[in-house]
């Protein structure tokens, strides 16, 4: 059974089905037990708190839409075809199109912009590479089956290869993942809020430069050598980041720093990166607002041709600034309530039955969680369908 409760898609759950009641037994993780747990309920759609019919309530948020002067379209839960809607909605409602995830989401997408970065897959670290690094991603508490599948699986292409496996952890000591029997997890310990200066370091080593100092963000310079030495000689080190993990710290210089590094990497021998995000549907937004706009969200359909701008497009700007006069929000996996806005904003939550969200909403129009009540199709973090 695969997943849909974050961007891993992890493919070989077991469940158990008793009822309208789904239990996970084998292979699960925190957000998979709580996701597959959810009760079953049933909830009509509502008009101005009432219930109505689903026609009704269709109806009803298509007048709102069409009496719009500045919808914004955001949240975007979704699968794959249901952002497709989406995007087509927005071109007929002249709306804004922004998503949930877009702020970490954003890190990446700047440094992309800018530079351009060698990117790996999920498959290609499993059976290939030789030396993880893991730049300050919570693996703990999210992903958790990363390391099971990805970093410790049980048959691998190269089983050499996996067995001999070097993973080192960079960033708080207090957030490394432990090592089990089957994997063994070096820790270089630091200021999590200046990964950035220790990833420039390494950077800085691994080109022959010498660094006059003992440490750098409570690092120690020794260990931090010991890690270029190891990356220089590694065949295939892959890079592991969360940029939604980067809290207090500079994101996108961290990310850049990464990316730079691997970028030098590649004079000499193979190196790559890979970001862990994009959890409910945001990798699936993004990349199939890319594919039918060319733009990676924050996109606008209200002038004559398409407007891309990332800092005015963004759903927190919009409201602050009071520039909208609708907000849909899509929600299928009932992990993100739609934000406050002003009581003259109308509101259409297209969301889980039985949502707290409905509430406060104008039109509520109840759907399923891709992948639990109906079928569809998802975008994992490394881009893969």
């Amino acid at each position: 059974m695969a997943c849909p409760f974050c961007s891993l898609l992890c493919d070989d759950l077991t469940l158990t089905v008793s009822g309208d009641t789904h239990r996970v037994v084998k292979n699960g993780c925190p957000q998979a037990t709580s996701g597959f747990g959810r009760p079953y309920r049933s909830a009509p759609a509502t008009i101005d708190g009432q219930p109505a019919s689903q026609t009704a309530a269709v109806a009803a948020a298509a007048q709102i839409l069409k009496r719009a002067r500045a919808p914004l379209i955001s949240g975007l839960a979704t699968d794959v075809e249901g952002m497709r809607e989406a995007v087509h909605l927005a071109e007929k409602s002249r709306a804004i199109l922004d998503s949930a995830d877009s702020t970490s989401f954003d890190h990446n997408v700047r440094v992309l912009q800018s530079r351009g970065w060698y990117m790996t897959t999920l498959a290609e670290i499993r059976n290939r590479s030789d030396l993880v690094v893991i730049v300050g991603a919570d693996i703990v508490h999210h992903y958790a089956n990363f390391l099971r599948r990805v970093i410790a699986p049980k048959h691998a292409l190269h089983p050499r290869r996996r067995r001999a496996r070097r993973v080192v952890y960079i960033g708080a000591k207090a957030a490394a993942p432990a090592t089990t029997a089957a994997l063994n997890i070096e820790c270089l310990a630091c200021d999590p809020t200046r990964i950035a200066e220790v990833i420039g370091v390494l950077r800085a080593l691994v080109a022959g430069r010498t660094i006059h100092a003992a440490r750098v963000a409570k690092a120690r310079i020794r260990q931090i050598n010991d890690l270029a030495k190891a990356i220089t000689a590694a065949e295939y080190p892959v890079f592991v980041w969360a940029p939604a993990h980067f809290t207090g710290a500079p994101a996108d210089l961290a990310i850049q720093a990464i990316t730079r590094l691997v970028d030098d990497l590649n004079q000499t021998q193979r190196a790559a990166g890979l970001s862990l995000g994009g959890d409910h549907g945001g990798m699936s937004a993004a990349n199939v607002c890319t594919w039918l706009t060319g733009y990676p969200l924050h996109v606008s359909f209200g002038a004559k041709h398409l407007d891309y701008d990332p800092i005015r497009y963004r759903t927190p700007r919009l409201l602050e600034d009071d520039a909208i006069d609708t907000l849909v929000w899509i929600d299928a996996f009932g992990q993100a309530a739609p934000p406050a806005t002003r009581r003259e904003v109308k509101r259409i939550v297209i969301g889980l039955p039985g949502s707290i969200a409905a509430i406060a909403a104008n039109v509520f129009i109840p759907i399923g969680s891709p992948g639990v009540d109906h079928r569809g199709s998802l975008i994992r973090t490394d881009s893969v369908v």
